[in-house]
């Protein structure tokens, strides 16, 4: 059997432009696709009342309430330090830290058992790069071919 390199994707291979190309066609039909979904949006937020909520507050005196001009803006600067605040905390918190351990490597002779083998496949599965491998009826691997 041939290495096709085309069957594992690796986007990182591929060159930058052709990278950002896709991105960009890939956001363009997200952008479509949500597009599809306002009418069902503008149904839901028609039944909950967002209509009458913005007649209510700009519409009807054809004028933006002041004390709206100044909540919002606060409140997302306020929602945005409390955020970075956060993440300032978790970053002090964890900084150098690393909670994971190291796992002891795994030798040839328990690989060997657990794939119910032979300790000549599971060297030759170590040792290969490209390699096809042969299994019994009962799903266990008994020979194994390797590319050149």
């Amino acid at each position: 059997m041939k290495y096709d390199s085309h069957v594992i994707y690796k986007p990182r291979s591929q060159p930058a432009l052709q990278r950002g190309f896709f991105s960009v066609v890939t956001f363009a039909f997200w952008l479509a696709y949500a597009y599809l979904w306002l009418p069902l949006l503008t149904l839901f937020l028609w039944l909950l009342g967002v209509r009458t909520a913005v007649f209510e507050l700009y519409l009807r005196e054809h004028q933006v309430e002041p004390f709206l001009l100044i909540s919002l803006p606060l409140l997302a600067v306020t929602t945005a330090a409390v955020l970075i605040a956060w993440a300032e905390y978790n970053r002090w918190r964890f900084n150098g830290k690393d909670r994971r351990g190291a796992y002891p490597d795994v030798g040839r002779p328990e690989i060997a058992q657990a794939f119910g083998s032979t300790q000549e496949v599971a060297r030759t599965l170590s040792d290969s790069k490209i390699a096809m491998l042969r299994m019994s009826d009962t799903a266990a691997p008994i020979g194994v071919s390797t590319a050149a």
